[in-house]
């Protein structure tokens, strides 16, 4: 009982730690974002191809989280500690991101200028999959739902900024905020060497570990809940809001759903310790569904009250699954699991890249559905997780361990 505490605060650390380091990663994929069509056009590709790069950037995220996360899997079992090996594939992803806007004034080709790209994509996966191992592999598990809401709200506070840094960065020179953003991810990242130091040398032990649901089972549920947040949020939220505002209002409603998710993120994973993280999962799924739903409806208030709403369902759902990841990964396979999760993610943007891309959603005849439909595909995603808690529940045997939901 006397290392429960030292244990819990070293954890609390990590995961603020943690969460400081997605706000980083997120912002330089922010600042990647908007000045990807000039660097793309300086370097001899149209900007025709923005949106097709972009979609094998995820194409590339989806692969290589799961790779990096099965690497780190094996890093945590034969050495225990993983923070050099992070901390030297951060170098390789900041020098990259680093060298991209000085490409063009080198006189590169585009062949060069995409090798460099995927050579940063590639790289940054180490700081997903492996350090959310690591704050799931030193705590119990009912705890890393608050654990990773503590992280995420880093993630939720850089989508919240990311308009204004968008209007800010438009007119600046790309070198500068790529060399700011890319140094201070690394000078940040180096404390994982003293953040793992503290960390408890192994990992948290288990009471009465909870059955896991099938991996199987959660990540179809989580590609759905994540395809309808990516649909109903970077697709249909801007035209929704532009149905009551002027242009000039978007980057102050944009930011709505990422302040409500940052708010609940946190309390969700606390909920997730005491419900358990499939209840909590269905909850933030019923919650998201009823807020996109509530889009729908004329009026501002009923888009900022919907987005809101939908904000605070994301934010019970991610966290959620986190701790699903975790209770599938143990004892040994938490890396890989994250990073199943974190490729589930990954490929909702993708689809969702894609399906604006394919011209869909400007298509009279099916406004109807890209409009409802997000809000039937999360709703959906929550009853799949539903519908596998009471299969598993009727086959359960005595003495086999029980679910936590």
């Amino acid at each position: 009982m006397p290392d429960a505490q030292p244990r819990t605060g070293s954890s609390n650390g990590l995961a603020i730690y943690l969460g400081v380091l997605q706000f980083l990663l997120l912002l330089t994929w922010t600042v990647y974002a908007v000045y990807l069509p000039g660097l793309l056009e300086s370097v001899g590709i149209a900007r025709s191809w923005t949106g097709w790069i972009l979609l094998a950037d995820q194409a590339l995220f989806a692969c290589f989280d799961v790779a990096v996360g099965f690497l780190a899997d094996r890093a945590f079992r034969l050495y225990a500690r993983i923070g050099h090996w992070v901390l030297g594939f951060t170098a390789i992803s900041c020098a990259a991101f680093l060298a991209l806007p000085l490409l063009p004034g080198a006189d590169a080709g585009p062949a060069l200028f995409l090798g460099v790209t995927a050579v940063w994509v590639i790289a940054s996966a180490a700081l997903r999959s492996p350090l959310f191992a690591l704050l799931a592999r030193h705590a119990a598990t009912p705890a890393v739902p608050r654990l990773a809401g503590l992280a995420l709200i880093g993630m939720g506070l850089a989508a919240a900024v990311s308009p204004y840094l968008g209007t800010l960065l438009a007119e600046m020179d790309p070198r500068l905020p790529f060399a700011l953003s890319s140094l201070t991810l690394l000078a940040v990242c180096s404390g994982i060497l003293v953040a793992e130091r503290r960390a408890p040398a192994e990992p948290a032990p288990e009471t009465e570990p909870p059955r896991p649901l099938p991996a199987w089972g959660w990540i179809p549920a989580l590609l759905l809940a994540s395809l309808a947040f990516q649909i109903g949020v970077f697709i249909n939220a801007g035209p929704r809001y532009l149905r009551e505002v002027d242009p000039s209002a978007l980057p102050w409603l944009m930011p709505v759903f990422w302040v409500a998710f940052s708010l609940l993120v946190f309390a969700a994973g606390k909920l997730g310790a005491r419900w358990g993280a499939p209840r909590v999962f269905i909850a933030g799924c019923l919650a998201g569904a009823t807020g996109l739903a509530l889009t729908t409806l004329d009026g501002l208030g009923a888009a900022v009250g919907g987005y809101a709403l939908a904000g605070l369902g994301w934010g019970s759902a991610l966290p959620s699954a986190f701790g699903l990841a975790a209770e599938s990964g143990r004892p040994g396979r938490t890396a890989t699991f994250t990073g199943l999760l974190f490729a589930t993610l990954a490929a909702a943007a993708f689809l969702r890249i894609g399906l604006n891309l394919s011209g869909l959603p400007s298509r009279t005849e099916l406004t109807a559905l890209v409009t409802v439909g997000p809000a039937l595909v999360w709703l959906l995603g929550g009853l799949l997780i539903l519908a596998l808690i009471r299969l598993i529940r009727t086959r359960r045997q005595p003495g086999t361990g029980s679910i936590r939901a």
